[in-house]
């Protein structure tokens, strides 16, 4: 056979391979019904309602057995000297685990035995379930953590359990890391490794559920296993997120586009109209969701027969418990109805629950725009261009930050080294003040400037009228009265009053704000806990993954103001306007402002409706 004839052959098997995992996966949605979404939608209510309250309450609990009230990077040690603390956040990492592993058992034991023909009968699934839990006693089941909790998430395929499905990398080391090219390259072969690892891991829990084997060999297994069937695997799966993602966006317009119209001709129904909208899309959401959820269950289903039968040398018994039988199995119709109720009820919970919320969202939010080390669309960060052109974009406030030089200067600037902007293997701490304004920085956009003095930073920003949010930055080799000079500075430049300020550095806002108790100050945290720290602070700056609405709304209460960094993503940006928080810091100002002048002067709901559906259905 020749070259060409082999491809072609090559390319028939993948063709083929997709066709059956794909029919076999809407096989399973189709004679599993309503019950078998029921399922997956318990479960992953049970997990939302009753598991994340749960886990938040003990880890309130052991930031408590630490004698703290958040994590911030300031006190984070003392997480590590309280042995109780430790042992409730252990008890936190084993129960999410358990959890999560209960959850995908219970998805794949029903998705089996919808394959098999073997029935979904409550009683019979649940006393498989136990029966498989039985492993978790072994040792060797914790082979399945790493794979459960961080490989899954963090490669973006958590979306099968409500407690993972909102792990990720943070955006404020992602977007450090996109900030240069050699950073850009490096989270892309990052996400690439990810992307291969969950495919040649794909059939872990599938070989795991089927097989007498501990965790870690499920995984050498499914790595075997996933050899001859990656390429057929990765366009299947595709193929269900293209389907899933199209129908979530006809979702948006079908349920968006009555309160668009009543908006239109008659205003006073919309507030109906809207709340018939979230209901819909809730209920309906939820179905698709957990359509997509059971048929990728039975796509690995499916993978894991045709693996097997391509590789003879892995001797497992499981041909007869995982094949797909034509038997008609399709639940009674008094199951049907009766999951199809209860479905509606949990949908219908949900739509009523979340309308109030939608409804009590700012629809004209006076939140501040903050332009993050200025506007690097037009401008290097933290440099006059990059000043001028968040000032183009129309932001409030531009954040930037300030270093001390070797001789006791000041400098607007980011980084403690200057590899990513000048590609200089030196540190800001090295250079006096006016070896560093005289290098030229260059981003990643192809924008060229100087680092500014901090004394010229501010005179143009006095000249264009525009405000600071200056942070001050530490490199570790400051002079021990940089906060005396860094505010003699400000009041040379006739500055001091006119700016807000804040750090990660806990002392340094304690000191700023004994030093100036008038000045504006604020505390940054990398990562907030489950309560606001004590700080003599005037606001509060958490990063965008760790914000809640929770910490917002203490914060108000206790005079404190709310501002959120990163900020990136335009849904995102959108939700946080609606909460009306303080401020938001971003790299795209100008996509803030915008959506914030769109919001004000848009007097219909149908705007309202599109955040709120964003918001509260997720579909992957």
């Amino acid at each position: 056979m020749n070259s060409a004839s082999k491809q072609s052959t090559a390319i028939t098997g993948i063709v083929t391979d997709v066709g059956h995992y794909l029919k076999s996966g809407l096989s399973v949605l189709r004679r599993g019904g309503t019950p078998l979404l029921l399922l997956y939608v318990a479960s992953q209510a049970v997990i939302t309602l009753a598991a994340i309250p749960l886990l938040g309450w003990l880890v309130s609990e052991a930031l408590k057995a630490a004698g703290l009230v958040g994590i911030d990077m300031a006190h984070i040690g003392g997480v590590f000297d309280s042995p109780a603390s430790l042992g409730l956040f252990a008890t936190v990492l084993l129960l999410s685990y358990v959890l999560v592993l209960a959850q995908l058992l219970l998805l794949f034991v029903a998705v089996r035995r919808t394959r098999t023909g073997d029935g979904l009968h409550l009683r019979a699934v649940l006393t498989e379930v136990g029966s498989t839990a039985r492993k978790f006693i072994r040792p060797g089941s914790i082979g399945l953590l790493p794979y459960l909790l961080i490989l899954l998430p963090l490669a973006g395929f958590g979306f099968a359990s409500a407690l993972t499905s909102t792990i990720a990398v943070p955006e404020f080391i992602t977007g450090e890391l996109k900030k240069s090219t050699s950073g850009t390259v490096g989270y892309a072969l990052f996400l690439l490794v990810m992307f291969v690892l969950v495919l040649r891991f794909a059939l872990t829990i599938p070989v795991f559920l089927t097989a007498r084997v501990s965790g870690a060999k499920a995984s050498r297994l499914s790595w075997r296993l996933t050899r001859r069937s990656q390429i057929p695997l990765v366009l299947a799966v595709l193929a269900l997120v293209i389907a899933t993602t199209l129908a979530g966006a006809l979702l948006l317009i079908v349920c968006v586009a009555p309160t668009a119209i009543t908006d239109a001709v008659f205003a006073q129904a919309s507030p109906v109209a809207a709340t018939l909208g979230i209901a819909v899309a809730i209920t309906a959401g939820t179905v698709i969701s957990g359509a997509a959820v059971v048929v990728f269950a039975a796509i690995l289903f499916e993978c894991l027969e045709r693996s097997i039968a391509k590789t003879p040398k892995v001797a497992l018994t499981l041909e007869t418990s995982i094949a797909s039988t034509e038997h008609n199995n399709a639940p009674s119709k008094r199951a049907t109805l009766t999951a199809s109720a209860v479905l509606l009820a949990i949908a219908a919970g949900s739509g009523t629950l979340a309308t109030p919320v939608m409804l009590q969202l700012a629809q004209h939010p006076d939140t501040l725009v903050l332009a993050h080390r200025g506007f690097s669309d037009l401008g290097v960060e933290n440099t006059i261009s990059g000043l001028d052109g968040a000032r183009a974009a129309k932001s409030d406030l531009v954040e930037m930050d300030v270093m001390q030089t070797a001789d006791g200067g000041f400098v607007a600037f980011h980084d403690a080294t200057l590899g990513r902007l000048a590609n200089l293997d030196v540190s800001i701490a090295e250079l006096t003040l006016d070896e560093a304004t005289a290098i030229e920085v260059q981003d990643q956009h192809g924008n060229r400037d100087t680092i500014p003095s901090l004394a010229d930073y501010l005179a143009h920003a006095k000249q264009i009228e525009q405000q600071l949010l200056v942070e001050i930055k530490l490199h570790g080799s400051e002079t021990d009265d940089f906060l005396d000079l860094f505010v003699a500075e400000m009041e040379s430049a006739d500055a001091l009053e006119d700016h807000i300020y804040h750090s990660l550095d806990a002392p340094s806002v304690e000191g700023l704000k004994r030093m100036r108790p008038g000045l504006t100050v604020g505390y940054t945290m990398a990562f907030a806990g489950t309560a606001l720290p004590q700080t003599a602070a005037d606001f509060i700056v958490v990063e965008e993954w760790s914000y809640s609405g929770d910490l917002t709304a203490e914060a108000h209460r206790a005079g404190l103001g709310m501002f959120v960094w990163t900020v990136n993503d335009t849904n995102k940006i959108r939700q946080l306007l609606r909460d009306d928080v303080d401020g938001i810091i971003t790299d795209h100002p100008d996509v803030a402002v915008e959506a914030r002048e769109q919001m004000g002067a848009d007097p219909g709901l149908a705007s309202l409706l599109t955040d709120a559906i964003l918001r509260f259905v997720t579909i992957l």
